[in-house]
C-alpha cells in the first residue's frame, strides 16, 4: 500500500490548491518551468509557496516551440526559471534574452548530476540525451535541484519546499518499483522498444530494454527517407511485438513502417507533454503508469484477471485524481498547487 498512499498525496497537492492556494500569491515568487512534465515536479514541491506559470501547454511539441506574447510577459516578470537544459529546449536563447540577468535560469538535468546517457540515433548521436525524466529516479534527482533552488530563492518556506520534496522522492520510488513489477513478465526477447523518437533511453536502461527509435530527438530532421528505411531493416531482422508512437508526434511514420513490415502498433506513449488534466497521463505518475501498461499490453500477453484487479484498485485513484488548474489562452498553463 505504500506506493498508492505516496501516489494520492501526489495528486493532492493540486486538489488542496485549488481550494486555497490563491490568498498567499502576492507574497509568492513567480515560477516559470518550460514544460508540463517539469511543471508536475516543480509544483509538487513548490505548493501554495509558489506562482508557477508553465509555458507549454499540454500536448505542444516541446523541442521547437515558439514563445508566445503571454510567455514573454510570464518570463519578464519570473524570479525564477526551471528548464530540462541538454538542448531539450531549442528555444532557450529567447529565454535567455528574455530574461537577461533579472532571475536565475536552472537546468534540472543538467543541475541534478544523474548520469546522462547517449543519444542513439541520427545526427547528434553520442551527445547526452535529454529524456532523464523518462527514468522516476532522475526525476527524483530534479525534484532535489528544485527544493534547494526554491529554498535559496524563498528561504521563508524551505521547510516546506523540503518536506514536500521529500515525500515526492518517496513517491518516485514507489513509481520506480511499480513500473519495474508490471513490466517484470516481458519476455527478454520481446524487450525491444522501438518508438518514433528514441527518448526512451533513460527508461530502457531502468527497466532493462533495448531501444532504438525513427530518428534520435525532435530536434532534428523526422522520418527521412533513410531514417526509415533503417528501422525498415531493423524491424525486418529484429521482429518486435509492436512499434510505439507518442502523443506530440504524428503516428504515421510508425504506421508507415507496420504496413511495409506487418508489424503491429501501440500507443500513444508520452515522453515530452501531459496530457490535458482529463486525460490519462494528468501528471508524471500517471504518464510513467500510462506509458508502462501501454508497454507491458504490447510485448506480452496480459493476464486478463489481473487486469481486471487493476482496473478495479485504480478505480479509486481515478475518482481521486486531480491535475493541475488550467487557465486556457496562448501564453500555455498557469498552475497552482498545495
Amino acid at each position: 500500500m505504500r506506493s498508492t498512499r505516496h501516489a494520492l498525496l501526489w495528486l493532492a497537492f493540486p486538489l488542496a490548491a485549488m481550494v486555497g492556494g490563491v490568498n498567499a500569491a502576492a507574497a509568492s515568487p513567480k515560477v516559470v518551468a518550460t514544460f508540463s512534465i517539469l511543471g508536475d515536479l516543480v509544483a509538487q514541491v513548490g505548493g501554495r509557496d509558489i506562482q508557477l506559470v508553465t509555458l507549454t501547454p499540454a500536448g505542444a511539441e516541446v523541442h521547437e516551440w515558439e514563445l508566445t506574447p503571454n510567455n514573454f510577459i510570464a518570463l519578464e516578470d519570473a524570479d525564477l526559471v526551471f528548464y530540462n537544459g541538454y538542448q531539450l529546449e531549442q528555444w532557450m536563447r529567447q529565454v535567455y534574452a528574455t530574461v537577461g540577468n533579472r532571475a536565475p535560469l536552472v537546468p534540472l538535468a543538467e543541475d541534478s548530476e544523474y548520469p546522462t546517457l547517449p543519444i542513439v540515433t541520427g545526427e547528434y548521436t553520442g551527445e547526452p540525451d535529454p529524456h532523464l525524466w523518462m527514468a522516476p529516479r532522475a526525476a527524483a534527482a530534479y525534484v532535489q535541484v528544485i527544493a534547494d533552488t526554491l529554498a535559496e530563492l524563498h528561504p521563508e518556506a524551505a521547510d516546506s519546499f523540503y518536506s514536500r520534496a521529500e515525500k515526492a522522492r518517496e513517491a518516485l520510488d514507489d513509481l520506480h518499483e511499480e513500473v519495474a513489477e508490471m513490466l517484470a513478465n516481458i519476455p527478454d526477447d520481446k524487450r525491444l522498444l522501438i518508438t518514433s523518437e528514441a527518448a526512451f533511453v533513460y527508461f530502457a536502461d531502468a527497466y532493462d530494454f533495448r531501444h532504438d527509435g525513427v530518428w534520435g530527438t525532435n530536434a532534428e530532421t523526422e522520418g527521412s527517407p533513410q531514417q526509415v528505411m533503417r528501422i525498415i531493416d531493423l524491424v525486418n531482422e529484429a521482429r518486435p511485438a509492436a512499434l510505439f508512437w507518442e502523443s506530440t508526434i504524428s503516428d504515421r511514420h510508425v504506421r508507415s513502417i507496420a504496413n511495409d513490415t506487418g508489424a503491429d502498433v501501440a500507443g500513444p506513449l508520452y515522453v515530452d507533454s501531459l496530457s490535458e488534466a482529463d486525460g490519462e497521463a494528468a501528471n508524471y505518475i500517471a504518464l510513467m503508469r500510462h506509458n508502462a501498461r501501454v508497454i507491458r499490453d504490447a510485448l506480452t500477453e496480459v493476464d486478463e484477471t489481473k487486469e481486471q484487479e487493476e482496473t478495479q484498485r485504480n478505480e479509486g485513484k481515478k475518482e481521486r485524481k486531480a491535475g493541475f488548474r488550467h487557465h486556457s489562452g496562448t501564453g500555455g498553463t498557469r498552475c497552482h498547487a498545495d
